[in-house]
């Protein structure tokens, strides 16, 4: 029984394997051409390809539960023609011993992919957004409309932060009991940390200050080239902010949630792509089981190509549904577990009454 196991195994594996390294190197061809597109002055052809290679970990770790898929599909449809999988049976090898079979090389995936989404793809992300900020002779904006954060009873707005991490475009707005008290704007704001705990140095600004007076009234206004801003912000902790919620690692995505959720302000995307990341083992179990059960079911005695077919369309709409509930749950404050768990839970259920017929 081991042999058949490793044979089966070996069998599933090499499909993905086969199938994840045709998705990437398209995936690698596209992404290279679009961002030859995008070449200009300081930035070359190499400075493109470098930022590809950086980029590229965070696409394979995307396509990993599609790779399962229909890896699964065709390595027991290879057995499927062949008439494998049938002796197999009538020798005895129950459905569930098969299924335990293909999810072995699954889990090595599963494994593969949360290495790769925690520890690699976001800091090559990272670093490839700065690099190629930094050959391009730019800033890299935090959002179309800059950043802002809140400390206490301060709320801050960052227009963009170059990969040196220099702040432009600061803007500080100091509150007390809910009233206005004064506002600060800066052209930029450089971090010092010579000292423990260190402090930023706004540059080149002006403050306004309404202190017992009130907004009503023009405030007191000044000038100055530099000024200490003692806040509980690195440039370490802003960089990250460059990068979207879904390229972020599993555990700076809990971490900005709760830094969000405990300043008042709304991390439900951070949360949202959060349960992605850490369900997306689950994600792919529940896509090789149906695999599984296709190949068991109604694709028994398909070509291969219509059990390929087959395994894009589903996956397909699985992304669809999902990206769909994501949307709900940011537009309506949906639980983000449930815009994560509804497609897992649907998919699981749809291969489980699949392979229960066999039984």
């Amino acid at each position: 029984m081991k042999k058949i196991d490793r044979y089966i195994n070996n069998q599933v594996l090499l499909a993905m394997a086969v199938v994840l390294l045709v998705l990437a190197g398209l995936d690698f061809v596209f992404t290279l051409v679009d961002e030859v597109g995008e070449t200009e002055g300081t930035y070359g052809l190499m400075d493109a390809i470098r930022y590809v290679m950086f980029v590229f970990p965070r696409h394979i770790y995307e396509l990993l539960p599609m790779t399962a898929l229909i890896g699964a599909l065709i390595g027991l449809g290879i057995l499927a023609s062949s008439n494998e999988l049938v002796v197999l049976q009538a020798s005895g090898v129950k459905v569930m011993r098969i299924v335990w079979a293909v999810m072995k090389p699954a889990i090595l995936v599963m494994a593969f992919g949360l290495f790769l989404g925690e520890y690699i793809a976001p800091r090559l992300e990272l670093q490839g957004e700065l690099d190629r900020a930094l050959a391009r002779g730019e800033q890299v904006a935090l959002s179309r409309y800059g950043h802002c954060q809140r400390d206490s009873n301060e709320f801050m707005h960052f227009n963009a932060i170059d990969p040196e991490g220099v702040l432009y475009g600061v803007s500080i707005y100091r509150f007390d009991d809910q009233q206005l008290a004064g506002i600060t704007k800066a052209e930029t704001a450089l971090y010092d940390d010579s000292q423990e705990g260190g402090y930023w140095v706004l540059q080149n600004g002006t403050e306004l200050d309404f202190s017992g007076i009130g907004i009503s009234s023009e405030g007191d206004s000044f000038a100055f080239l530099e000024k200490t801003w003692p806040v509980d912000l690195t440039p370490d902790l802003l960089k990250v902010l460059i990068i979207d919620p879904d390229k972020m690692s599993i555990s700076d995505l809990f971490q900005y949630a709760g830094r969000f959720e405990n300043q008042g302000q709304d991390g439900s995307a951070y949360l949202l792509s959060f349960w992605k990341k850490a369900l997306q083992p689950l994600t792919t179990a529940a896509l090789v089981i149906v695999a599984v059960a296709f190949i068991f079911g109604p694709l028994r005695s398909a070509t291969m190509g219509s059990k390929v077919f087959t395994a894009i369309c589903f996956g397909i709409l699985f992304y669809l549904m999902q990206n769909l509930l994501s949307t709900v749950s940011l537009v309506y404050q949906l639980n983000p577990l449930i815009a994560v768990t509804v497609p897992i839970v649907f998919c699981l259920m749809f291969g489980l009454s699949l392979l229960k017929r066999l039984f």
